[in-house]
C-alpha cells in the first residue's frame, strides 16, 4: 500500500495519501475534490544514484556503501 503525493488544484493544497490498488481514485482530504494531480516524489528522486563517469558506485564510501564495498 504505497503513499503517493498529490496536489489539488481546486483548493491549491498538497497531501500524502495511502492508496490501495482496489480503492477508487483518491479525493482531496481538504475539499473533497476528485481532480488530484499525482506529484513526483522528491524522496524517490533523492535515492537515485548519480552518474559519475559510468560507474553507479563510488567505492569510496561516499555513496553509503562503505569503503570496503566490492572488495574481498
Amino acid at each position: 500500500m504505497p503513499i503517493y503525493e498529490y496536489h489539488c488544484p481546486d483548493c491549491d493544497s498538497d497531501h500524502e495519501i495511502l492508496v490501495r490498488s482496489s480503492d477508487e481514485p483518491p479525493k482531496c482530504p481538504a475539499c473533497g475534490g476528485d481532480h488530484l494531480d499525482k506529484q513526483f516524489s522528491t524522496f524517490a528522486a533523492s535515492g537515485a544514484p548519480a552518474s559519475s563517469g559510468g560507474s553507479s558506485c563510488c567505492h569510496s564510501g561516499g555513496c553509503g556503501c562503505g569503503p570496503s564495498h566490492g572488495r574481498n
